[in-house]
C-alpha cells in the first residue's frame, strides 16, 4: 500500500475525530502520523501497522502488547505514553503523545559523541523510566539511541516498548529459543532467547553510555551474527582504550552493565541511579537539544493556526477500539498516615532517614561531578534570554489557561532557612486552577472515560474534580496534550523563588480557613507568585513523582482499607485540602504518598506543559 493511500484510509477511519496532518516517520514495521484533534486541538502521533505485518497474528498481537504496556507506565516523564489503540479500514494503529523532539541516533550522528555529565545524564533519564518499568516487572527489550527521544526541554524519553513482555510469564510472543530486539544492543541472555529482565535492559544501557561516550558501539561488524556472538562471549573494550581522559570510573561503570552473567551486573535500576548520581550525574532534564525538521515545524505551526471544532466529535464509525485496561477503582480515606517531607515539623525516624537520602540526592546532584568527571563539568545550558522574552506569560487554549513559569533555580524542600535546596528547572506552564468538574466531564464525553463518582460532580461543574486515581489524572493529561507535574515543578509553580512557605507569603492561614470544596477561582488574594489559583487548601493535588512508602505506611494503608488490595507504586500528592485539620497541610515544601489507584474525594490534580511544546515543535 502506497502511504498516501495509508493516510487516506487512516483519515477515513480517525477523521471525524482527528485530522491526519503529515508523515512524521516509520520504517518496515510502521509508520507513524502527525495529528490533530479536532475539538481540543492537541497535538497526537498515530502509529500504523505496516499492510505486510498485519495479516500476521503475532506481529499484531505484538503490536498491541506495546500498547498495553506502554498505557500501564502512562505520564512518567521520561515515557512516551501511549493511551488508544484501534482497528479499523484494515489499519491497527496506536494513539500516542506527540513530543517535539530528535532520537539519540540522529543526535550523535549529527553532532557526535557526548561530554561525560551529558552522557551520564541521558542514561540516567532513560533509567528513571525503566525504574517504572521495572516495578511492574515490564523489560523493554529494544534499548537503543533510536528509542531515546531528546524532548526540546531537554528530556530524554522512551520510545518503543513494542516487544517488551512482562518479565518471567510465558505470553506466547517470544518462543524459547527466539531473540528480540537489536543485536548491537542485547544482552547475552537475550542473544540465547532467554527469559530477560530488568537486568537485560541494565546491559542494553551499558551499550548505548560506551557508544555516548565513544561515538561507536563496543561490537561493531557487519554481521549480525558476529555481533551476537561478540555479546555472548568476547568482554567489552575498555572506554579508555579509545579515549584516555575518559574517567576511569566511567569505564567501571560500562564494564559492570555489560557483565556476561546478569548476576554479575547492576541488579536494579536503583541501585544503577544511586552509583550515577553518587557520582554528580543529573537525573533531570539536561542542557542537550534537539534539531526540528523545518517541514515538521510547519506542519505544527499550520495545525496550531486552524480553528477549532465547536462541538464534541461524534463515535466514529468503524470496528470498535480495544479498550486498554483500567484501573479497579478505590476508596482511600481522607487522611491516610504517610510521611511528611523535610519541611514537616514532625517526623519519624523512618521518615528521617528517606529525608537524609533525599537531601543526600540533592546535594550531590548539585555538586556536580567532584569525584567521577574529574574536573568536567556539565556543559552549560546555551543563554536562554532570546527564548524566554519570546514565551508569553500566559498560553491560552479550548480547556483553560496556562501560567508561565520561567526557567531558573528555586529553593526545594524546605523554608529558605531550613534545610531547602537549590534546584533549577527549564521553563514550564501550569494550569491557573485546578482541572474542573466541568473540564473533565468534557474529556469524559470526549473519549468514553469513566466519570468520577463523587457526589458534586454533575451539580457542581465550577469545583475541583476529585476521587480521581493517578491513572484517571493521567489519562486526562494526554488527552489534553499535556502531563502531570514533577513535585520540583509543583513545589516552584506554588512558591516561587523567594524561599515562601505558603503559595500568598509566609503568613499562616489562621481565619476562614475553607471546610468544604470551593469553585477552582476561590479564593484570588491567596494565588501562588505565578497567579495559580488554590495550590493549597482545596484538594491535593497527584504528581508525577515516585513515593516509596515504609512498611509502617504500607501497615496503615492496609489497615485503613481493611484488607483491600491497593497498588504498590505510590506517587506524591502535594497542596493539603479542606479536609479537617488540612491548614497544616498548606506549606507547600510537604507531601504525603498514595497508591496510583487510590481515589478520594480529598484529590484532585493540576496540568503543566513544556514551554517548548507552546513554542516549538513536536515527536520525532
Amino acid at each position: 500500500m502506497a502511504l498516501a493511500e495509508q493516510q487516506e484510509r487512516l483519515s477515513e477511519v480517525l477523521g471525524n475525530k482527528y485530522q491526519i496532518l503529515c508523515r512524521i516517520g516509520g520504517g518496515g514495521m510502521a509508520q507513524v502520523y502527525l495529528a490533530r484533534h479536532r475539538f481540543h486541538g492537541g497535538l497526537f502521533a498515530i502509529k500504523v501497522l505496516a499492510e505486510h505485518l498485519a495479516d500476521d497474528a503475532s506481529i499484531v498481537s505484538r503490536f498491541e502488547h506495546e500498547a498495553r504496556m506502554a498505557a500501564s507506565l502512562a505520564n512518567h516523564p521520561n515515557i512516551v505514553p501511549i493511551f488508544d489503540i484501534g482497528e479499523g479500514n484494515g489499519l491497527h494503529y496506536l494513539v500516542m503523545q506527540f513530543v517535539a523532539g530528535e532520537d539519540m541516533a540522529s543526535y550523535l550522528r549529527r553532532v557526535g559523541r557526548l561530554t561525560v555529565p551529558d552522557a551520564a545524564n541521558v542514561i540516567a533519564q532513560a533509567a528513571e523510566a525503566l525504574s517504572c518499568a521495572e516495578a511492574r516487572r515490564i523489560v523493554h527489550r529494544d534499548l537503543k539511541p533510536a528509542n531515546m527521544l531528546l524532548d526540546e526541554g531537554g528530556r530524554i524519553k522512551l520510545l518503543d516498548f513494542g516487544i517488551s513482555r512482562i518479565a518471567d510469564v510465558s505470553d506466547g510472543l517470544t518462543r524459547p529459543g527466539e531473540s528480540v530486539g537489536t543485536p548491537y544492543y542485547m544482552s547475552p541472555e537475550q542473544v540465547r532467547g532467554e527469559v530477560c529482565d530488568i537486568r537485560s535492559d541494565l546491559y542494553a544501557l551499558g551499550v548505548v553510555f560506551f557508544e555516548l561516550l565513544t561515538g561507536r558501539r563496543p561490537f561493531e561488524n557487519e554481521s549480525a551474527p558476529a555481533v551476537q556472538i561478540a555479546h555472548l562471549t568476547t568482554a567489552p573494550p575498555s572506554l579508555l582504550a579509545f579515549d584516555p581522559s575518559l574517567p576511569s570510573a566511567c569505564d567501571s561503570l560500562v564494564q559492570k552493565l555489560m557483565a556476561k552473567r546478569p548476576e554479575e551486573r547492576y541488579q536494579s535500576t536503583a541501585e544503577l541511579l544511586e552509583v550515577l548520581v553518587g557520582y554528580g550525574a543529573s537525573n533531570g532534564p539536561g542542557g542537550l537539544r534537539p534539531a526540528i525538521q523545518p517541514g515538521l515545524q510547519e506542519a505544527i505551526r499550520r495545525a496550531e493556526a486552524m480553528p477549532l471544532d465547536r462541538q464534541a466529535p461524534t463515535p466514529i464509525p468503524a470496528q470498535p477500539a480495544v479498550r486498554l485496561a483500567e484501573t479497579a477503582p478505590l476508596a482511600v480515606p481522607p487522611t491516610p498516615a504517610v510521611a511528611e517531607s523535610p519541611a514537616a515539623p514532625a517526623r519519624d525516624a523512618k521518615a528521617g532517614m528517606w529525608i537524609g537520602i533525599s537531601v543526600a540526592v540533592v546535594l550531590l546532584a548539585g555538586i556536580g561531578a567532584a569525584l567521577w568527571l574529574h574536573g568536567l563539568h556539565p556543559q552549560a545550558a546555551k543563554p536562554a534570554q532570546n527564548a524566554e522574552a519570546a514565551l508569553p506569560p500566559v498560553y491560552s487554549d479550548a480547556r483553560g489557561r496556562m501560567l508561565l513559569v520561567p526557567a531558573g533555580t528555586f529553593l526545594f524542600g524546605g523554608s529558605a532557612d531550613q534545610n531547602a535546596q537549590p534546584v533549577s528547572l527549564p521553563a514550564f506552564y501550569v494550569d491557573e486552577t485546578e482541572v474542573s468538574n466541568a473540564e473533565f466531564h468534557r474529556f469524559c464525553e470526549a473519549t468514553g472515560h469513566a466519570p468520577p463518582q463523587t457526589a458534586g460532580y454533575s451539580t457542581h461543574p465550577d469545583y475541583p474534580v476529585s476521587g480521581v486515581s493517578y491513572a484517571d489524572a493521567a489519562a486526562y493529561a494526554a488527552w489534553a496534550g499535556e502531563r502531570l507535574p514533577t513535585e520540583e515543578e509543583w513545589e516552584k509553580a506554588a512558591r516561587g523563588t523567594d524561599g515562601r512557605r505558603f503559595p500568598w507569603g509566609d503568613a499562616s492561614w489562621t481565619s476562614g480557613v475553607p471546610t468544604a470544596l470551593q469553585p477552582v477561582d476561590s479564593n484570588p488574594s491567596r494565588r501562588s507568585p505565578y497567579g495559580a489559583y488554590n495550590m493549597a487548601g482545596n484538594v491535593w493535588e497527584w504528581t508525577a513523582s515516585p513515593f516509596t512508602p515504609s512498611p509502617a505506611e504500607m501497615a496503615d494503608m492496609k489497615r485503613l482499607l481493611k484488607g483491600q488490595s491497593f497498588s504498590a507504586e505510590w506517587r506524591i500528592i502535594k497542596g493539603g485540602s479542606f479536609s479537617p485539620g488540612g491548614s497544616g497541610d498548606f506549606d507547600t515544601a510537604k507531601h504525603r504518598g498514595l497508591p496510583v489507584d487510590a481515589r478520594s474525594p480529598w484529590i484532585g490534580f493540576r496540568c503543566v506543559r513544556d514551554a517548548a511544546a507552546i513554542t516549538g515543535t513536536g515527536n520525532g
